[in-house]
């Protein structure tokens, strides 16, 4: 892949070389507001005129992912807060096992963890491992 960049690298530059050679006729540039002309030779212009339009393109593909990278942003911070939650949550039912006496189950009696805990384990599992997640029934509005 490098060497695969560097040859695009100096095939560009050897096609502004030869633009610069072949295009060394000086223009007038006058712009409006401006009252003095610009002599540029035409390989500076089209040199600038193709930076400005890559540097368009660039300002066009950022802004058109602003959506993408908020999303992602959002995303993270909603994966932290369950990452804290989720501990919190292992915290306090290993408290829970420790407390609880030796006959009894994990999940039974007054040891077994709230609905609101278990529904949270649900989230946290189903952001973690999306497949594992995919495989349940589906619980939808019509379901």
């Amino acid at each position: 892949m490098k060497i695969l960049s560097r040859a695009l690298f100096l095939l560009f530059i050897l096609i502004g070389v030869l633009i610069a050679v072949s295009n060394s006729q000086s223009v007038q540039l006058a712009l409006w507001p401006l009252p003095h002309l610009l002599v540029v030779p035409v390989y500076v212009l089209v040199i600038v005129l193709l930076l400005l339009g890559v540097l368009a393109g660039l300002g066009m593909g950022w802004w058109a992912a602003r959506h993408h990278r908020r999303r992602a942003r959002d995303a993270g911070g909603e994966a932290a807060r369950l990452e804290r939650e989720l501990s919190r949550l292992r915290t306090a039912e290993a408290a829970r096992q420790a407390s609880a006496a030796p006959g009894t189950g994990p999940l039974s009696g007054p040891s077994a963890p709230a609905l609101r805990d278990q529904k949270a384990i649900e989230r946290q599992s189903a952001l973690v491992t999306p497949e594992l997640g995919a495989s349940a029934a589906p619980r939808g509005p019509f379901s």
